[in-house]
């Protein structure tokens, strides 16, 4: 049990009083950097931590803040709500909001039915009247983890263009698993090229029974090829839109329009999967670090309400952060990116955070082990600090966070070394928390220790003299290394302190106290039970057997028994069993006879029944 008096005792370390020398044993209390899936956050901030970073807008009696617009022309945020719309100067700081109405022209109705679809498609004459023609179908897979399910059931896609127009777009994907109780999310990144190749490939032929189907042989396939937009290159071949298409081109993509091949991501493996936290929705911007390396920073937003910062690093996406939004836990329901701003939406308000805010890592250490591309150590400053692009007395290390190299051997804070009074035998469990989920920790303790159970969070310790003394927990990341937690185990009172001698005799003592009660309760036992006998005897002398009596079973008598009757006559037996009582057994062992005919029985054994001449 966990001592629950711990008081603290101000000191630089731990105690060099105990008697016992610190041996250091490589006792595992939390992840071994290299062991934990980047997928689990590297540091969680609570509500309690993480509100003073964030800025929230809500109006009473008014839900689901989920459609969010920004202007960048303008820096106006637009807040579709229940019923009403809000217009928001961004950032927002508590400003009083705008509430406005918003009437939508016909014409501008018409153009959001028809957005998404391209100029020419109008449908055909006879086939997929009114119905798009330029439509294409194919699996987006993303694998899943060791046991191989993929996950396809698709929640949310980032698309991430370059600025400047050089490079090619990618799309991040969150994918969950179909198969039930899969609780899996997934992230993987898929590049325009390979969408296109499927697109380009063969059709699915299918079926109306399980079987997945065929693909479409090539010479089956009719043209020109289903599916494609109305080019400059179609309307030289007088194809000026999907109306002057023929009929069996519009039938052919009515009854195949699902692409044979599916779409893997771009390097053939998921960039992170976790199987305990589901993720609905992606944000994903790209940040220039100080050595001017781009870098993809992914924000995903949680079923309960958790917002969790991911890096990109060469195939590999690092969680750094996990950031409580709300006091209530609640779906994340839409996000949108205004510089270095995140807009978040949900039912009950609009989250903004700031994506910048590096000063909250207080070293040098800290701010390299947090891995932002954003964040530089700055010396000249002495803080962590948004770049900007400069590079005069700043240090980052993104790919490997290597804080030895990069920062000055930092004093530290030794930890208060708390003292915990303990009793023999007891189970005492020793905290220890790193600030850093991927820190790998050891404890020092002292060498007479015998009986410890290394635990997540800390240290189970089973009291004995040899566990007497200092602990310390020791938690190393990026070549640093420092004590976040000390104890001292001591002694409860001075009765608490055993001695061998002490011991012996206490265990003499308590074994011939034992052996004299276990006598003397005996005793007692065996002249209780010889009273208990006597009084069976004299009360058998006085109990008959009536085979006609009601089904209660025996009968006694206070007075002398009847006389014999004729059914006596027939059943010599049963009157012998009548004056001598049960012949030996005692009337725990009768169970009740049936009422007719008249049945007997002692432990399962028929003595007699009403219609027996002779036993």
């Amino acid at each position: 049990m966990p001592a629950s008096d711990a008081r603290p005792r101000p000191g630089p370390g731990p105690p060099t009083a105990s008697p016992f020398p610190l041996l250091l044993l490589a006792v595992l209390s939390g992840p071994v950097s290299g062991r934990v899936p980047r997928s689990v956050p590297r540091t969680s901030l609570p509500i309690s931590e993480a509100d003073s970073y964030l800025t929230r807008f809500a109006v009473p009696q008014t839900y689901n803040y989920s459609v969010l617009l920004v202007d960048p022309a303008s820096h106006t945020l637009y807040v579709g709500a229940r019923d009403t719309i809000f217009a928001l100067s961004l950032p927002f700081s508590g400003e009083r909001p705008r509430r406005i109405d918003w009437m939508v022209p016909e014409a501008h109705r018409q153009n959001c039915r028809k957005k998404g679809k391209k100029e020419g498609d109008l449908g055909g004459r006879k086939t997929l009247q009114q119905r798009w023609t330029t439509f294409l179908k194919a699996d987006l897979l993303c694998p899943g983890p060791e046991h191989g399910r993929a996950s396809s059931v698709l929640q949310d896609v980032a698309v991430l263009r370059p600025e400047l127009g050089a490079g090619t777009p990618i799309f991040y994907g969150i994918f969950s698993s179909q198969w039930e109780g899969a609780a899996i999310s997934a992230v993987c990144a898929f590049q325009p090229q390979d969408i296109r190749t499927v697109l380009n490939g063969p059709f699915r032929e299918l079926k109306h029974d399980c079987n997945r189907g065929l693909p479409v042989m090539d010479n089956d396939v009719p043209q020109p090829r289903p599916g494609e937009c109305i080019t400059n290159n179609m309307k030289l071949r007088h194809f000026g839109s999907s109306l002057s298409l023929p009929d069996r081109v519009l039938t052919f993509i009515r009854d195949h329009p699902l692409m044979d091949r599916p779409v893997f991501p771009a390097d053939g493996h998921p960039l992170l999967v976790t199987t305990d936290t589901a993720y609905l929705r992606v944000v994903a911007h790209r940040v220039t670090s100080l050595s001017g390396k781009e870098y993809d920073v992914l924000y995903l937003g949680t079923e309960d309400g958790h917002l969790h910062r991911a890096v990109r690093i060469g195939a590999q996406l690092s969680v750094l952060e996990d950031l409580a939004l709300f006091p209530e836990p609640q779906p994340v329901e839409n996000m949108k990116l205004y510089h270095s701003w995140l807009l978040v939406g949900s039912r009950t308000e609009v989250t903004q955070v700031n994506t910048t805010n590096c000063g909250r890592l207080q070293s040098c250490s800290e701010c390299i082990l947090s891995q932002d591309p954003v964040c530089a150590w700055s010396f000249r400053l002495d803080e962590c600090v948004a770049h900007a692009g400069q590079h005069r007395g700043l240090v980052q290390d993104i790919e490997s966070a290597d804080v030895s190299s990069l920062c000055p051997k930092e004093p530290g804070e030794r930890p208060v070394v708390f003292e915990v009074p303990v009793a023999t035998a007891a189970h005492v469990v020793l905290p220890c928390s790193p600030s850093s989920a991927w820190a790998s920790c050891v404890w020092h303790q002292p060498s007479g220790v015998t009986v410890l159970t290394p635990r997540r969070d800390g240290l189970e310790v089973v009291v004995t003299p040899g566990a007497m003394g200092a602990y310390a927990c020791e938690c190393q990341e990026g070549g640093a290394a420092r004590v976040v937690a000390a104890y001292s185990l001591v002694w409860g009172s001075q009765r608490d302190a055993p001695s061998r001698a002490h011991t012996v005799g206490a265990g003499l003592a308590g074994f011939f106290l034992g052996v004299l009660a276990a006598s003397l309760t005996l005793l007692l036992i065996g002249r209780r039970q010889q009273r208990r006998r006597q009084r069976e005897l004299l009360a058998r002398d006085k109990v008959g057997l009536d085979l006609g009596a009601p089904p209660s079973g025996t009968t006694s008598y206070s007075q002398d028994p009847p006389s014999p009757s004729p059914e006596d006559e027939r059943l010599p037996l049963a009157l012998a069993k009548r004056g001598s009582g049960f012949g030996g057994f005692s009337p725990p062992f009768l169970l009740d006879p049936c009422p007719s005919p008249a049945h007997i029985r002692l432990t399962g054994a028929p003595l007699a029944t009403c219609d027996e001449t002779s036993i």
